[in-house]
């Protein structure tokens, strides 16, 4: 797409809208039969009232795709970047099925289906009746998939499109659960395995750390040697589902929450998603700083044997066996004796001093752009990406896992990861130099993710015309995570 479209990054916002109310009958459909739906009118049975549905139109038409069709049955936006006969990858943030955080919901913490349905209908549109829809994420271990699927009606929303011969599959893109053990599998289980990308120089990770210390990289949960096999003095490599791969176009379609190791998660972090097998995903380095670390901050023995034992447990579940009931009271105890320290209560790389992730999240990213279906990376970007993220709803607190709702009534559309994440975390009231993953986007000299000049528009008076900086002052901030107050709320 050449398009003005491209630097331009849309934030669309309503006042008080909600999710609409899933009803069988019509799968969260329009409540307005739009010109352009007119080619699909057997198919589509309206909604009593889904203000959602119109504000993705409305985000989309605001970018100006296909512009001049705007208004009649001919308007096609997706079909500036959609050629019929390709795979689109329409990827949500389907992280868990239940919140951690107790008192709240999963409004707060996954995409919301209601957008993923409008975003599929202007895919159909696009595809002229060829082509493949992949509806795919990779959740974190603990995600039960099957109830994420029926809870949200992904399987009713599914049968829908089937119904009408829509060539369209729901994937969990995992392949190992905790500890690198085989996942139990379901309907969803992706059955075409992953490719494996070696990024070696042109890692984030090469060259920067010192090479005795590839040995620490970590994930929570899986064995340090199945990270090794991926990380090392000479390679940097990342398995990546093979469905990703296949796609010729990728819709991202993140949920804009703090987070605890990151900062903040949008379109950028929500790429980890399309990861099959998480072994290769470091996201901290094990020990404190002076150990050339971020697990964190200061050395502590008491730290160490905890990580340690939280290692024992996991090769006794790699192994087959329960974890060691000992191991995990003991566990308790350390931390909780370390939690009495305010200057240093981060555990796990959960903090803002977190070096790993943000390497990760880059390199992830450009393997993404960059490399072809096979895994080669080419010189030329290999895939077209399109974002619009869901803040109606947005996360803040103890993010990704355990956020708290805040309501924004917002969606942000654009092109480019990241300028779009930098404006996401202005509205978040956070400024992206403070966020690493954004602020490093650019890393390296081959194989960058793009960022041209791009301008904001907007629908609401409050930011329309305004700059990055400007939106960011006039912000009610979002609450960080613990970790990250000293960061995100600095004077």
């Amino acid at each position: 797409m050449e398009s003005a479209a491209k630097s331009t990054v849309h934030l669309e916002h309503v006042e008080g809208i909600s999710y609409p109310q899933w009803e069988e009958t019509n799968c969260y459909g329009p409540d307005t039969l739009y010109p352009e739906l007119e080619i699909m009118k057997n198919r589509i049975t309206l909604s009593e009232t889904n203000k959602v549905y119109e504000m993705v139109r409305a985000t989309i038409a605001a970018l100006g795709m296909d512009k001049g069709h705007f208004g009649t049955n001919e308007w096609n936006p997706f079909s500036e970047f959609i050629l019929p006969g390709e795979t689109i990858l329409v990827k949500p943030n389907m992280v868990s099925h239940v919140n951690g955080n107790n008192e709240a919901g999963t409004d707060c913490l996954v995409t919301h289906p209601s957008i993923v349905r409008a975003v599929v209908d202007y895919v159909i549109l696009a595809l002229r009746g060829k082509g493949r829809i992949i509806l795919a994420d990779a959740p974190v271990q603990s995600c039960d998939f099957d109830v994420l699927v029926k809870e949200l009606h992904y399987d009713s929303l599914l049968d829908h499109y089937r119904s009408q011969n829509v060539a369209i599959e729901l994937v969990d893109l995992r392949q190992l659960g905790a500890a690198g053990i085989q996942k139990k599998g379901s309907e969803y289980t992706a059955e075409n395995g992953d490719v494996v990308v070696n990024l070696g120089s042109e890692s984030a990770f090469y060259a920067v750390r010192d090479k005795e210390n590839a040995g620490n990289l970590r994930i929570t949960n899986y064995l340090p040697e199945y990270m090794k096999e991926y990380h090392n003095e000479q390679e940097h490599r990342y398995s990546i589902a093979k469905s990703v791969m296949e796609a010729d176009v990728i819709i991202n379609l993140p949920k804009p929450k703090t987070h605890r190791k990151a900062g903040i998660t949008a379109s950028l972090k929500n790429m980890i998603g399309c990861i099959a097998k998480k072994e290769c995903l470091p996201h901290h380095t094990k020990g404190s700083k002076a150990e050339k670390g971020d697990e964190y901050l200061q050395y502590s023995l008491l730290k160490k044997w905890r990580t340690e034992l939280g290692e024992k447990n996991d090769r006794r579940v790699a192994q087959g066996k329960q974890p060691s009931f000992f191991y995990s009271v003991i566990s308790g105890i350390f931390h909780k004796m370390t939690g009495v320290s305010r200057r240093d209560r981060y555990t796990e790389g959960s903090w803002y001093g977190n070096d790993t992730l943000w390497r990760t999240i880059c390199d992830v990213n450009r393997i993404i752009m960059y490399a072809d279906k096979s895994g080669n990376l080419a010189e030329q970007q290999q895939r077209k990406m399109f974002i619009l993220a869901d803040m109606i709803v947005a996360g803040e607190k103890e993010g990704p896992l355990c956020p708290s709702p805040r309501y924004m009534g917002l969606l942000a559309g654009g092109w480019e990861q990241a300028a779009v994440d930098k404006v996401i975390a202005a509205v978040m009231g956070f400024s992206s130099e403070d966020i690493p993953s954004i602020r490093n986007a650019g890393f390296g000299t081959k194989y960058r993710l793009p960022e041209n000049d791009f301008v904001i528009s907007s629908n609401e008076a409050a930011f329309r015309g305004k700059g990055i900086e400007q939106i960011q002052k006039e912000a009610v901030p979002f609450v960080p995570t613990s970790g990250w107050t000293e960061q995100l709320r600095k004077a």
